[in-house]
């Protein structure tokens, strides 16, 4: 296979966790027919990037809805945009760039600070996309060189360029940084965002898996992936939080694009995919016991959250036998069944309800303690919270 990123054909498949449906194509009837992907992890022997074999295309990642959306961290911003802002050449005629609507509250803690000049690439204006559902799956794929060498004559080629949690999902990295190169000034300065791989490796979180991620990249893996668009690194950063760190890579346009410079710490994250790969099975085998024990013990057991985590537990571990349904308050959600699984999404007074004793989190850790506090009347009867991570510190599975 080659690799998403060098195109060398050193690319190794080490995990395969099955075919399965994408996340945000909700089911409205039980029986409804889907479509599956095979969805499985390799490692290049070159440049040392983890990414799918093959990934979902992103016509096929468009979802059938318009109200979904993914919320990004920003804890983190402030002091991002202060740095930023610190650099010397930079005042409040620069001018600001960004990519997508994740980049939107960036763009606005820089007007904020002064800088009012600032655009954003539009679907529909700059890329002539009209579908309402259309998100970052198709931006990845429409930036390239051409389209965005037009955008930046057009809007102004920025002097600060802003992309958060989009290099993830590229399908063609040569295409997408020397698009992004094209939007930059010589000189300029760009900001790309992605989430940290590193700790859910180590623990072996297979809910990183996800069907819109072409890549899983490290800090080690992602500093590199600049140089294609003559960018030169000037610092990464990595925001901690319970739930996957946030990498910030801040790079200064240096040059004409090129070839991938791979670094040696880039090389030296070969094999790291391997012990990952090597602990599926027997974490597969642990949930699925665990679970059979608890309901056998306590009763009957869901999952709050109908998101893609909670899609990736029951479908990758092989476990909706074992759930009664999925709690999710979101009334665009309730009465949809969740993909592969088909198990039906109900409201979370349904915990009581319906007796359930075990409810397991299947959302980002840092949303956990909110959740619960919000369930005072499952509590209340009894009902345990458990999370689906071993990063939370009510985990299903100990570390």
């Amino acid at each position: 296979m080659v690799c998403l990123v060098c195109h060398s054909d050193s690319l190794v498949e080490r995990l395969n966790v099955g075919s399965h449906p994408v996340s945000s194509f909700y089911l409205k009837n039980k029986g409804d027919p889907e479509r599956n992907f095979t969805l499985a992890l390799g490692q290049c022997n070159e440049c040392g990037t983890i990414q799918a074999m093959e990934p979902v295309r992103h016509e096929s990642l468009v979802p059938p809805f318009d109200w979904i959306f993914a919320r990004e961290p920003e804890e983190h911003l402030d002091e991002v945009v202060e740095q930023i802002i610190a650099m010397p050449g930079l005042g409040p005629d620069s001018v600001i760039g960004a990519l997508t609507e994740k980049d939107d509250t960036t763009v606005d803690r820089f007007v904020r600070n002064g800088f009012e000049n600032t655009w954003r690439v539009k679907l529909d204006e700059d890329l002539g996309v009209t579908d309402p559902a259309a998100g970052i799956e198709t931006v990845q794929k429409l930036t390239d060189p051409e389209r965005m060498a037009v955008i930046a004559a057009r809007r102004g080629a920025a002097d600060i360029f802003i992309a958060r949690h989009i290099t993830e999902h590229v399908e063609d990295m040569q295409a997408f940084i020397g698009g992004i190169g094209a939007l930059v000034k010589p000189g300029g300065i760009v900001m790309i965002e992605v989430p940290d791989c590193t700790d859910s490796l180590r623990l072996a979180e297979y809910c990183m898996i996800w069907e819109e991620h072409s890549l899983y990249l490290t800090p080690e893996t992602l500093e590199p992936l600049v140089t294609i668009g003559g960018f030169e690194t000037i610092r990464t950063d990595i925001y901690r939080r319970p739930f996957e760190n946030s990498l910030v890579h801040l790079a200064r346009k240096t040059g004409a694009p090129g070839k991938l410079r791979i670094s040696s710490a880039a090389k030296n994250q070969v094999g790291l995919l391997d012990s990952y790969a090597r602990k599926f099975q027997p974490t597969r085998r642990e949930v699925r016991t665990t679970l059979e024990r608890v309901r056998s013990e306590q009763g009957p057991i869901a999952l709050f959250g109908a998101g893609h985590l909670a899609c990736a537990f029951v479908n990758y571990f092989g476990v909706s036998d074992l759930i009664e349904f999925v709690a999710d308050d979101s009334p665009h959600k309730q009465g949809k069944f969740l993909p592969g699984s088909r198990l039906p999404i109900l409201p979370s007074a349904d915990l009581v309800g319906r007796g359930i004793k075990l409810c397991l989190l299947a959302l980002s850790i840092n949303n956990e303690d909110g959740v619960i506090g919000r369930q005072g009347a499952f509590t209340a009867v009894g009902g345990e919270f458990r999370s689906i991570f071993r990063a939370s510190s009510r985990p299903l599975i100990s570390q």
